[in-house]
């Protein structure tokens, strides 16, 4: 940062118990020395073997307890500071007291797919053997691991629960451990329900819940809430059933310390731009912090516009520092600088970059969304910036969709962010907020069960042949609203029938598929359509996302060459305009660059396609229609989208400018810049009267206005024509709530 910008700060730190820093301008927004405590070392236990370091975790400490522990109870609850070594060691620990002898499997969850890589990479590194084999790892359209030789399996939340619906009782499973389970994810609640009712069943299987912060004693309540009668499997020995009932259900253990200590600093005051507040703290962080050993950064921000935003600015500086540098013709003892960012859907080898080695006299800034807060132990984060927001979905009924809104972390997710610094070696945290507002946190953050779209998980829990979803027995009870909006859904897409069972045409086949209900319906009818290959590849690319590249000093060449590939249909027709063409390409490489297209999502986005097509050959028994395609005809691919997505239509308003659902909400809604429909019309300066009469939307974003995003045009009167049972109800709905308000 130059001179003047650096006099231009005005923020300071001050850490919460030591004295409060006179409100005094600073040159830096990074005062060392307002901290009355001692400095801490933040370089000790840097170079250790891997031995070594297992040794020097605190849980190591604690591993007889927990054998002893899983042998006396069923559910075993551990709660650990972050950095403590959970993840990596309890399956460990499992493995070498022979819990995988009788030639079942110890599994552990994650919440994500890159943390699931990592860990099961981690694990495999430290028992030193090849990942595939001994340890093994399954994700949403990959499964790396050898039947009959792995003995640890680490796997995603969704794709065990997925193995339910063919294995109820999870019988090649002795263990299994739900990581992270503080995220409180659908899933996660979920598994919890379902392992719970399994127990009942299977007295021997074990149940560890591992956590930083949860609210553990609620937990507890939960799982020592049995029923009196307990059915046993019938083929168990006597004596092992009198074993089993002597067994206690469940057990909460406490890991006291973590690996290195870590530094907490707050703001005095607010920040007014919190993007810029982090764009300097780096800087700050960069140009004041020792040069001459390794440290680097990790900044925790609520979204991927954001990100990009902050790594934009990053860029730039970096680019000033190497110019100053040529200009002084000497070397500068700051260090070289490789940003990256960090989000979920972000393409997996760049999001894989992160964990790689910094090289000598470089430091590492890594700008990530909540996907780093948990389960990832970044290489050589030694600074973390917290700057206090989330983007989360929230689901309102009344509205009937989820939207992506931007809303303040809690206490639990500012204490993972602060843990991030500690994982291998002492750090520092900087909380772009004061401690007060710290205080006034919420401790955990409200499930995603009870603030989320509910019709994936009751259509699960139908194919698991759980009909009666009202009396499931969840770990925290979903509002009734949120429920029926999602058996309503489900009816409205023909997945189940008016009794609110699976229908077998098209509800048990949507239950295989792991995807929304709404794709899934669309994949299972595009054979009626004769356009399974459009609707893969629209499907496929849903998943994946961000096919263009539009670097921010090259925005008008972008839209230049994206361009070419755009058509009035919208965003989904414009992609699928892309992957056939990029499917005849002999030298890919060349193509994405000519055109400034995501070679590697263009690629995953085939993987995908190729993946769901299996899924669909095991559910679809004349396999030839799976190779229909309509060709250059995007009528029938409309048309299918339609029949999917019509839940998602939203119409044009009076005023010529706005969107409004079907549903008669109020709300009003706008097309997002980013769609390839807002540079059509700007490019064609259509007035507001121009736009399309009736389009479908994938996804809300709420920033200063809520955007539709992945938008698709279609007629008007096929939503009648496809859709006439959803749109008749509900008129009819509409009309009986006017009349009710009316006689109110």
């Amino acid at each position: 940062m130059s001179q003047n910008q650096s006099k231009s700060t005005t923020n300071k730190y001050w850490k919460p118990g030591s004295t409060r820093p006179p409100r005094q301008q600073s040159s830096s927004i990074v005062d060392r020395q307002d901290s009355t405590s001692e400095n801490v070392d933040l370089y000790q236990h840097s170079s250790m073997s891997i031995v070594q370091h297992r040794r020097h975790l605190p849980i190591a400490a604690y591993r007889t307890h927990i054998l002893h522990l899983l042998e006396k109870y069923r559910t075993l609850i551990i709660i650990g500071e972050t950095g403590s070594g959970k993840s990596t060691q309890i399956p460990q620990y499992l493995l070498e007291s022979g819990w995988t002898r009788n030639g079942k499997l110890i599994c552990m969850t994650e919440p994500r797919r890159i943390a699931t890589i990592q860990l099961a990479q981690r694990i495999a590194d430290e028992k030193d053997v090849v990942l595939g084999k001994e340890i093994g790892y399954r994700i949403r359209f990959e499964d790396v691991y050898s039947s009959g030789l792995t003995q640890i399996l680490v796997m995603t939340e969704g794709l065990l629960l997925r193995e339910l619906m063919y294995d109820p009782l999870l019988t090649r499973y002795n263990v299994i451990i739900i990581d992270e389970a503080h995220e409180r994810s659908i899933q996660t609640d979920l598994l919890l329900g379902l392992l719970k009712k399994i127990q009942r069943r299977r007295r021997d299987l074990r149940l560890i819940i591992t956590s930083a912060t949860i609210d553990s004693e609620r937990l507890r309540a939960f799982f020592e809430h049995q029923p009196t009668s307990i059915s046993k499997t019938e083929n168990q020995p006597e004596e092992n059933k009198n074993e089993d009932e002597k067994l206690d259900e469940c057990f909460i253990m406490s890991v006291e310390g973590r690996s290195y200590p870590v530094e907490i600093y707050h703001t005095t005051e607010p920040v007014p731009d919190y993007c810029k507040a982090c764009v300097d703290t780096c800087i700050q962080i960069h140009e004041n912090e020792k040069y001459n050993e390794q440290g680097d950064i990790l900044c925790f921000i609520s979204g991927q516009d954001d990100v990009l935003r902050i790594i934009r600015d990053l860029h730039d500086y970096a680019r000033r520092l190497n110019d100053e540098q040529q200009h002084l013709k000497r070397k500068d003892e700051r260090k070289k600088l490789i940003i990256l960012p960090l989000y979920a859907s972000l393409k997996f080898l760049d999001q894989m970059k992160v964990f790689e080695k910094t090289p000598i006299n470089t430091r590492k800034i890594i700008v990530a969304t909540n996907i780093a807060e948990t389960s990832l132990t970044i290489p050589n984060i030694v600074y973390v910036i917290d700057c206090g927001y989330v983007r989360l979905k929230l689901f309102n009924p009344e509205f009937g969709f989820e939207v992506l809104t931007t809303l303040p972390i809690t206490c639990s997710s500012a204490l993972q962010r602060a843990g991030r610094a500690g994982r291998v070696r002492s750090g520092k945290a900087y909380r772009l907020y004061p401690a007060v507002e710290y205080k006034k946190m919420k401790e955990f953050q409200l499930p995603e069960i009870q603030r989320c779209d509910l019709a994936l998980a009751v259509l699960q829990l139908k194919a698991l042949g759980i009909h009666n979803i009202v009396r499931f027995d969840f770990p925290s009870p979903p509002p009734s609203k949120n429920l029926l909006q999602a058996i309503e859904c489900l009816y409205a897409l023909r997945a189940i029938d008016q009794q609110s069972h699976l229908t077998s045409d098209l509800g048990m086949k949507m239950a295989e598929l792991p995807l929304h209900p709404a794709h899934a319906r669309a994949l299972i009818l595009s054979l009626e359509y004769g356009c399974t290959q459009e609707i893969l590849k629209i499907i496929a690319s849903l998943q994946v996302k961000h096919v263009f590249h539009n670097p921010p000093n090259e925005k008008m060449r972008a839209a230049k060459l994206h361009s070419s590939f755009a058509c009035q249909e919208g965003d989904l027709i414009t992609v699928l305009n892309v992957i056939k063409v990029f499917e005849q390409q002999m030298m890919p490489q060349q193509f994405c660059d000519k055109y400034m297209l995501n070679l590697k999502s263009l690629k995953r986005i085939l993987e995908i396609k190729d993946s769901l097509e299996k899924s669909l050959r095991r559910i679809i028994a004349k396999n030839n229609k799976i190779l229909s395609s309509s060709g250059d005809d995007v009528i029938p691919v409309l048309k299918c989208l339609t029949d999917g997505f019509f839940m998602n239509a939203a119409q044009l308003s009076i005023d010529g400018y706005t969107y409004r659902t079907f549903r008669g909400s109020l709300q009003e809604l706008y097309i997002h810049p980013s769609c390839i429909l807002s540079a059509i019309l700007s490019k064609q300066d259509t007035t507001q009267s121009q736009l399309p009469k009736t389009i479908l939307f994938n996804e809300l974003i709420q920033s200063s206005k809520i955007f539709m995003s992945d938008i698709t045009v279609i007629d008007p009167n096929w939503l009648y024509e496809i859709a006439g049972h959803y749109y008749e109800q509900l008129s009819t709905r509409q009309w009986i709530l006017k009349e009710s308000c009316d006689l109110e």
